[in-house]
């Protein structure tokens, strides 16, 4: 990299970082969604019922989880917040850190005469600043879906390693409080990985069981009951900002309210009727991944395996029954490989081929991007959103990598063009 590359690289990235320590400043002052998970601690706390609180939509162990925050919240609800997203922004390095690990076989690196990948290089900040729309979601709303990617992460990780029982933990954990990280199980229980499938399950159980410890076995069993029965199918909303496959054929085939007005039905089914067809969709769709998925991995830390994996996060945010926008902080590792695919990596590609991948790529950003209220405001990204913006620029993502896995034979991933960006 040229020293004005680097000067230029180096400013940028400052400018992120101040950006985000003025966003952690200012946002631990709001309540945001964070006050979802307050209340849910102080249910817990006072005996009262969880499920009482409209905010609380998640399973009953988060409410448990969650009395460590209120308590934080009850002596300084300041301090609290600023440690939750400071440690966001600790594990968004992290994720960043390690996929570039994994993917660049050399560490992160500041210092330009270590060996390793600058941290200032285009090889993170293109695909950095693609993300730092979902980082500031999840900074402005105070979610905890950096931590939900972190773990993802970590569980891949660990499970190219053969760390099993770790897999089993944070997959174990992270479905008991959000469920949605499920999929990854799924998908090894698709690829007869039945160790992570088997210690996920344990972890399932008995972490599910501290419920039972805290509230009693009717009381929890009651819990459970009214999360599976009645709170959970409530979750299928058509809210112009639910960016999921179910939150897009709500909105197209029903007259539900999209909450701004802003009605775009082409359609006029009943609500139950669409989400089994989104459903049949879905399955439908899943087949030409499940036959090109169908094989056991040889080598986990091959192409096709990073793929796979990649595939898995990108389905998160779309399958979930509510994805807001703050959940698309898993698209981190879809850019940041296909990003490396097409633009640092030698190919067979033919240069057509090549050239509408990079079209497809930029068209998925702009969508996913360009719909901020930073570029268009809010109203336009109101109606950018009721068109399922970030849901189709997710689901060309997807395709892309779909198709891509169809030809790995034509990329050296092991032979990356990144000579410029290597230091020695």
């Amino acid at each position: 990299m040229t020293k004005r590359g680097y000067t230029y690289s180096t400013t940028l990235l400052l400018l992120i970082g101040a950006i985000l320590l003025f966003e952690l400043v200012r946002d631990s002052f709001y309540k945001g969604d964070f006050i979802g998970y307050i209340h849910a601690g102080n249910a817990v706390l006072n005996g009262e019922n969880i499920y009482f609180d409209f905010l609380n939509t998640w399973p009953p162990l988060f409410s448990i989880f969650s009395v460590i925050l209120a308590w934080g919240d009850s002596l300084n609800s300041f301090f609290i917040r600023f440690i939750w997203l400071s440690v966001s922004l600790v594990l968004m390095y992290y994720v960043v850190s390690a996929t570039a690990k994994l993917f660049l076989k050399t560490p992160l690196i500041f210092n330009p005469r270590k060996k390793g990948v600058l941290i200032q290089d285009a090889i993170i900040l293109v695909p950095l600043v693609i993300m730092l729309r979902y980082i500031m979601e999840n900074l402005s709303n105070i979610q905890i879906n950096m931590y939900m990617l972190a773990a993802s992460v970590a569980a891949f990780i660990f499970f190219i390693r053969g760390k099993f029982i770790l897999v089993g933990l944070l997959l174990g954990l992270t479905i008991s409080l959000k469920v949605y990280t499920v999929f990854i199980l799924l998908y090894f229980l698709f690829k007869r990985e039945f160790k992570p499938v088997l210690w996920t399950l344990f972890f399932i159980i008995i972490l599910n069981s501290i419920s039972f410890l805290v509230f009693g076995y009717e009381q929890a069993i009651a819990y459970y009951y009214e999360w599976i029965t009645n709170v959970a199918p409530k979750s299928f909303i058509a809210h112009h900002k639910n960016q999921s496959i179910f939150g897009t054929t709500l909105r197209f085939f029903t007259t539900l309210d999209p909450y701004h007005k802003m009605y775009v039905y082409i359609m006029e089914l009943k609500p139950q009727l669409v989400k089994k067809y989104t459903y049949l969709l879905i399955i439908i769709a899943a087949i030409a991944p499940a036959f090109l998925f169908r094989k056991k991995l040889k080598n986990k830390s091959s192409l096709p395996a990073f793929l796979e994996y990649s595939v898995v996060l990108t389905a998160i945010p779309l399958l979930s029954p509510v994805s807001w926008k703050a959940y698309f902080i898993f698209l981190w590792v879809p850019y940041f490989l296909l990003f490396l695919l097409l633009y640092r990596t030698e190919t067979s590609l033919t240069n057509k081929v090549l050239r509408n991948l990079k079209l497809l790529f930029w068209f998925s950003v702009v969508l996913n991007v360009g719909s901020s209220e930073l570029f268009v405001g809010n109203y336009f990204s109101d109606v950018l959103e009721a068109y399922s913006a970030i849901t189709i620029g997710t689901t060309i993502l997807l395709v892309m990598q779909l198709y891509i896995r169809t030809k790995t034979n034509l990329f050296n991933f092991n032979s990356f063009k990144i000579k410029d960006y290597i230091k020695s």
